[in-house]
């Protein structure tokens, strides 16, 4: 599958949808373009970012490609709304309990993840509580997708992770309703899960009301 096959899928209807994309740094581009079509329509997109990989200019230059005279670098801007984590615990705290309350007040129904677990990867946190966090990280994910989110977890497969917990992306890809992985050489590939299985540019960068380590 091309990799407009994410794009036109996550985009297409119905809304409230849970999906996943891993393999190289190229996940985090696909994924904004991906958001990208919803802000054109002026809807509201929210980014929890814990990988640090939020591309502004990036978005003000697929703006500039594709909106033509719609609108501005600067509308669609104001239309995606950040928060950083900093730590596993951070993250956990605004997927399970700031994020649903942000989403509803702002009416935001497109939501991207990126490196849900990439603080979960540090041993100085024990493995207990990175497990039990991620299980309730998917629980809320979960929750909002019945509530009609569209959200798109997005993950690279490179770094060094130790080896207790080198099933935490596995596992999360396994609550997904479809994952696509995405490769340099051979494109992306999507499937669906089996029945059962559902587990700065003259802009303004929101913040979703959070620990002190988001901004």
């Amino acid at each position: 599958m091309e990799s407009t096959g994410l794009i036109e899928q996550f985009r297409a209807a119905p809304p409230g949808k849970l999906y996943g994309v891993h393999g190289d740094s190229s996940v985090f581009r696909l994924s904004l373009v991906a958001a990208g079509h919803a802000l054109l329509q002026g809807i509201p997109v929210t980014l929890v970012d814990g990988s640090n990989r939020f591309d502004l200019y990036g978005l003000a230059e697929f703006a500039r490609r594709t909106a033509g005279r719609r609108c501005t670098p600067e509308d669609l801007l104001r239309k995606i709304f950040v928060s950083r984590a900093f730590t596993c615990y951070q993250m956990e705290a605004v997927i399970t309990d700031r994020l649903p309350v942000f989403v509803r007040s702002r009416q935001s129904p497109v939501v991207l993840i990126f490196g849900l677990l990439d603080t979960f990867y540090d041993e100085q946190a024990p493995l207990w509580d990175v497990q039990s966090g991620v299980q309730r990280m998917l629980q809320a994910l979960q929750c909002l997708k019945r509530e009609g989110v569209s959200i798109l977890v997005a993950s690279t497969d490179v770094g060094p992770v130790p080896p207790a917990r080198r099933g935490l992306l596995p596992g999360v890809m396994r609550g997904m309703d479809r994952v696509f992985d995405i490769g340099k050489q051979y494109g992306i590939h999507g499937a669906p899960r089996a029945e059962g299985e559902q587990q700065k540019v003259n802009g303004r960068r929101h913040a979703i009301p959070a620990s002190s380590g988001t901004r």
